[in-house]
């Protein structure tokens, strides 16, 4: 039994490391070129399709890590997000220290970045979006990839923050206000760098008017009206001064 394992390990190792007679090229440096290539035309599900079994194929060659990244790549250019998703955690996960490691986050980031709702929709992706964005970000503040990160990390809270002020509006216009309060005191508390601060202010402090709470409308109008003084919602907000 143990000759037959020795025997099968040769033949995997030999499998890695054939040579292309006419080339000099290993069989793996040319699927992964001809991988490549197919990315370098745009022709990304080919290439996808080609790097499936890289791995499998070529388990010991110095171009398998390569692969994985490079498969990364293309399944995201191909719009399989779902794929990337999955690809990316794998490399995560078998590659924590990688030099790269953070490209693969990067790219799980943007893969539920890319599936992500508008506000008016469920926001279970952006949220995901938003948790890889923050793990980026912590995980690699000097990263090439940071500065785009956040970036998107501020346009996923302007999302979040426009489904919680919809939400709010809802249950505002069925005269919820309790439910409403709720949604726009999320604003005021967790996306305060969103365009949707001003009006999620200016509904918080007719919330409370509506629930007959005089001082808290009157203390988040003079909030909105101090901070954005020459805001719409500010001057909408007068009556509860």
């Amino acid at each position: 039994m143990k000759k037959i394992v020795c025997f099968a390990f040769i033949a995997l190792l030999a499998a890695g490391c054939a040579t292309d007679k006419q080339t000099g090229k290993s069989e793996a440096e040319i699927d992964y070129l001809s991988a490549k290539a197919a990315v370098d035309r745009s022709r990304y599900s080919e290439a996808t399709k080609l790097l499936e079994s890289f791995g499998t194929k070529h388990p010991y060659s110095k171009f398998t890590v390569q692969a994985e990244i490079l498969r990364i790549f293309s399944s995201y250019k191909g719009g399989e997000y779902v794929l990337t998703e999955v690809l990316s955690k794998e490399f995560v996960d078998r590659h924590p220290r990688h030099p790269n490691v953070d490209y693969a986050k990067y790219m799980l980031a943007m893969s539920h970045y890319r599936q992500s709702s508008p506000a008016e929709k469920d926001q279970e992706q952006t949220n995901n979006a938003v948790g890889t964005f923050k793990r980026l970000l912590s995980d690699h503040p000097n990263s090439e990839y940071a500065k785009d990160g956040k970036r998107r990390l501020q346009l996923l809270y302007n999302r979040l923050a426009g489904h919680e002020l919809n939400v709010g509006k809802y249950y505002f216009g069925k005269s919820r206000f309790v439910a409403a309060a709720n949604r726009f005191q999320l604003i005021v508390e967790k996306y305060q760098t969103t365009p949707s601060i001003e009006e999620g202010l200016y509904y918080l402090a007719a919330s409370f008017d509506k629930m007959g709470i005089k001082d808290s409308a009157k203390q988040t109008a003079m909030l909105l009206h101090h901070n954005y003084p020459n805001s719409e919602w500010s001057r909408k907000a007068e009556p509860f001064l």
